[in-house]
């Protein structure tokens, strides 16, 4: 993901969905941009704020972490200039991330950038994270919806038994005037 981050800079707010433990968003926040993360799950948001206590003053100011519906950011009432995802869009079922994909279209200014890292694999164990494809990104995030898709590539989500092929994908949401020339 830092590679995306680095060929497609993003804009200041950001947003991370998802955020667990809160590593991405660190990330954003050690390049400069002021940067929230949320995630439902209590546990991980305090280890995510644990973790932003022990960084610099500058870098932390720059951060927040809050318990909430990751898949519903427009509840935040806020817009971001970046939305970045790093394994969270792959555990849901397609009609769910077409809801979601609409949500990131509330939150996201035109010109902000849709940053997502998610599996291209789908393993035959009940309950784990599901396959996404270029072709269902390029569905979701189409240009009658509202997007741009700058880039989508592979890469690898990296564990402690072996790398998991993965799908590397940025999108910029592009405003009513740029539509119509899409």
């Amino acid at each position: 993901m830092a590679g995306l981050l680095a060929e497609y800079p993003p804009e200041d707010p950001g947003l991370d969905v998802g955020c667990g433990s809160g590593d991405l968003a660190i990330h954003l926040a050690k390049s400069g941009l002021d940067t929230l993360g949320i995630d439902f799950i209590e546990e991980a948001i305090t280890q995510a704020r644990a973790k932003m206590a022990a960084l610099p003053a500058d870098v932390a100011d720059r951060l927040a972490f809050r318990v909430a519906d990751a898949l519903q950011p427009s509840l935040l009432g806020q817009t971001f200039g970046a939305v970045v995802d790093s394994g969270f869009y792959h555990l849901f079922d397609p009609e769910q991330c077409e809801r979601f994909v609409d949500e990131l279209a509330r939150v996201l200014r035109p010109g902000g950038r849709c940053y997502l890292h998610e599996f291209a694999v789908t393993f035959p164990v009940p309950n784990v994270p599901r396959q996404v494809t270029e072709a269902e990104l390029r569905e979701s995030f189409a240009p009658e919806r509202g997007w741009k898709v700058l880039t989508i590539r592979t890469g690898e989500f990296l564990s402690t038994v072996a790398p998991v092929p993965a799908i590397l994908a940025c999108m910029e949401r592009v405003g009513p005037e740029e539509r119509t020339r899409l």
